[in-house]
């Protein structure tokens, strides 16, 4: 008889238990040097990979082989106000400095890079401005203008947010402008898309061949930051929200950059003292539905 009052608990449980996403195994790969240990953003490149810090930090990029050492790194004359996430286009790398964490800066903006080789040259920066924001005094962490995952879409650049108050993102969409011509004037962004992420979306990466749009992000919670994966399919310019899956990340903390790195692997950067690089036990393309 006193089992009775435990049933409806058990199956709240059971179905809780039956809610968590699958888990997935993570590989560590590298400790940064402390120079990059605020990892804050992870793009492929050359034969590896390109990365930075965020605020705080000097306006530098580092490029990393395969491994996740360090090959080379150079100083941009450029200020890093707060640098959240890279993008590559060919030889353009855009960097995304618009993290804004007080939801009061009016100087955001993507700042385009030409390449060769290892050597970096800013361009104009392209500012960035939403339409749907209209305080730009609100209280710390309350807002939803704070964005800090960035890639290319077929032929946009995609922003997407990190929303304090509800844990999802919108995606904002940039034409592909280089900047070259000088500076460009603030066109106020609106969001294209919303999707239900339920984490704080930190990083963001595209594959082409499949047609999926790659999101890590974290919980708001300070002392128990899980991370997760989301792979969307997109089609047609649009995000398949409902074809969405959602992984459990082995390793917790503030995970803020992803690539896919050449081997088909998804390779991740988490800030802090510890290991900074890892990369998914199995490839992406495993970890796809079956057609």
């Amino acid at each position: 008889m006193r089992l009775i009052p435990l049933l409806p608990s058990l199956i709240l449980l059971s179905g809780c238990v039956a809610a968590q996403p699958p888990r997935l195994e993570l590989v560590p790969v590298a400790d940064f040097p402390a120079r990059l240990a605020e990892t804050s953003g992870l793009a492929r490149w050359q034969q590896g990979f390109v990365s930075h810090n965020d605020s705080g930090n000097d306006a530098e990029l580092f490029v990393l082989d395969g491994e996740g050492s360090v090959t080379a790194h150079q100083s941009i004359a450029a200020g890093n106000r707060d640098w959240e996430d890279i993008a590559v286009r060919g030889k353009i790398l855009y960097l995304a400095d618009t993290g804004n964490n007080g939801g009061r800066r009016q100087d955001l903006n993507i700042l385009p890079l030409t390449a060769e080789s290892t050597h970096f040259t800013a361009l104009a920066p392209i500012p960035v401005r939403y339409a749907e924001q209209h305080n730009v005094q609100p209280p710390l962490y309350q807002h939803n203008f704070d964005a800090e995952a960035l890639t290319w879409v077929e032929d946009e650049l995609w922003l997407l947010t990190k929303r304090w108050l509800d844990q999802q993102t919108d995606i904002y969409r940039l034409p592909p402008v280089s900047g070259e011509t000088g500076p460009l004037v603030a066109q106020p962004l609106t969001a294209q898309q919303r999707l239900n992420t339920d984490m704080l979306v930190t990083g963001a990466d595209y594959d082409a061949n499949t047609q999926t749009l790659l999101l890590v992000g974290y919980s708001r919670s300070w002392f128990n930051r899980q991370a997760w994966l989301w792979l969307y399919p997109v089609r047609h310019g649009r995000v398949i929200e409902a074809g969405g899956r959602h992984f459990l990340l082995s390793h917790s903390g503030q995970f803020e950059g992803i690539a896919l790195g050449h081997d088909g692997l998804v390779y991740f950067t988490r800030e802090g003292r510890d290991t900074n690089l890892f990369r998914s036990l199995l490839p992406l393309a495993r970890l796809l539905p079956d057609e």
